[in-house]
């Protein structure tokens, strides 16, 4: 499946001149639909009845008498089909799957394709568990389901509204999102609220002691030149007072 570079064709025994591929093929897709057959080992000892109109082998011993075998056979030649029982409505939010089977005992594999990708490859699932989708975004999508019976046959059968369905699918809203960027600007307005009027109060403190400072510096100002007039002599502070006063000799 890998191309070589420069060669076109190799020589296989008995098969001769092979083509060899250009491009490098995505073979997952195809993997995903092989499956092996299962068939019991040759054995003896083991015993047989003839149940529903099927044939029950049980147990035995493998031909060296090594082993032991303690499991049961039958031939199974009915292929399960799938139903979905529950499934959401186009353009809404819902997203819950529930599966059923024609057979009991049958679990289930489903895969989701958006336009031409998986988005869910071939996964398995059970009729209690079903399928949740509310992870996947906005747009349309195709869910594939199939049973697989306790033999291992699977459905091979796919038709619309029976085990194929295709939906638009919308996102719920996302509340908790919502109310949690509701709550961080509601916090940020009040931090900021209450930010702003301590500030506010700073700037009145500082204007305040600003105020406060300016009076005792006028206050010590004026105490010291009371503390100076008062240590001059006596008629040095009358002469003072007749200057201050702007009073004339007779």
């Amino acid at each position: 499946c890998t191309p070589i570079p420069g060669l076109a064709e190799v020589d296989v025994h008995g098969l001769g001149n092979v083509a060899v591929p250009q491009i490098k093929h995505n073979v997952s897709s195809v993997v995903e639909e092989l499956f092996c057959r299962r068939i019991p080992r040759s054995r003896c000892y083991s015993a047989s009845a003839f149940l529903d109109n099927r044939v029950v082998t049980v147990g035995g011993k493998s031909s060296n008498s090594t082993t032991l075998y303690r499991d049961v056979w039958t031939r199974d030649e009915t292929f399960p089909r799938a139903f979905i029982s529950l499934k959401p409505k186009s353009r809404t939010s819902q997203s819950k799957f529930v599966f059923d089977s024609s057979e009991a005992g049958a679990y289930f594999e489903y895969k989701i394709i958006k336009g031409n990708d998986d988005i869910i490859p071939w996964s398995v699932t059970t009729k209690s568990m079903g399928v949740d989708v509310s992870w996947i975004g906005r747009g349309w999508y195709t869910l594939f389901v199939r049973s697989v019976d306790p033999s291992g046959n699977r459905d091979v059968l796919f038709s619309n509204e029976v085990n194929v369905f295709s939906w638009y699918y919308v996102p719920p809203i996302p509340w908790g999102v919502l109310s949690g960027c509701a709550l961080a600007t509601l916090a940020l307005v009040v931090g900021g609220y209450f930010e702003y009027r301590r500030r506010k109060r700073r700037a009145v403190m500082e204007r305040f002691a600003l105020r406060r400072m300016r009076r005792k510096f006028k206050l010590k100002s004026n105490g010291a030149e009371l503390t100076y007039q008062s240590s001059l002599p006596r008629d040095v502070q009358n002469i003072d007072k007749v200057v201050g006063g702007h009073s004339t000799p007779h």
